[in-house]
């Protein structure tokens, strides 16, 4: 974590020990519900390895809304915020490993340690930015955006079924099928 934070702040050195006071390591298991409709976000999620989705139901199933990877921070934005139930879920698209920081303690963070405000807002900015590549290439569509995607998040091909592809991207199974066969080396 130290390794990908320093660069966001190079102006600060930070002490990194008064942080692993109000951090919990944390291992999910693939499929595993991080956090159900029923409850609302109380913490945020730094991710080591591994890969977290941010779902919904709707009338056709579950779809898969965002996704993120190692060293993204996953949280259902809304919920955390206004501190409402929503009708969002976070489950463990892989086994996962994370740091959970609860909302409590980022609050005692940065009242006792100033300087880490500065590294969560470059936190946010990256997490913006990242937010923003993935909708773009979301936006593309699976048949634009299918190489991208797989790109973007190394490996993520692996852990997600077609359906969950198909919401991903608002397509039928058979389109990611199709781009899927298209991309396969010797094609």
């Amino acid at each position: 974590m130290k390794e990908d934070c320093d660069p966001l702040v190079p102006d600060l050195i930070l002490d990194y020990t008064k942080v692993d006071l109000f951090l919990n390591l944390r291992k999910g298991k693939k499929g595993e519900v991080l956090k159900d409709t029923s409850s609302v976000e109380t913490c945020s999620r730094y991710i080591c390895e591994g890969f977290i989705g941010l779902f919904y139901d709707s009338e056709k199933g579950p779809v898969l809304s965002e996704i993120f990877q190692a060293t993204d921070v996953a949280f259902d934005f809304h919920s955390y915020l206004t501190g409402e139930r929503t009708q969002d879920y976070i489950k463990c698209l892989s086994d996962v490993v994370y740091y959970e920081l609860s909302k409590k303690s980022e609050m005692t963070l940065i009242q006792n340690h100033p300087d880490f405000a500065k590294l969560g807002f470059q936190i946010n900015h990256r997490m913006l930015k990242r937010l923003y590549q993935r909708s773009r290439i979301k936006a593309m569509g699976i048949t634009k955006g299918y190489k991208q995607f797989v790109e973007y998040l190394p490996g993520i091909e692996l852990h997600l079924s077609q359906s969950k592809i198909a919401s991903y991207f608002f397509c039928s199974e058979r389109s990611v099928r199709e781009v899927q066969h298209a991309l396969k080396p010797g094609k």
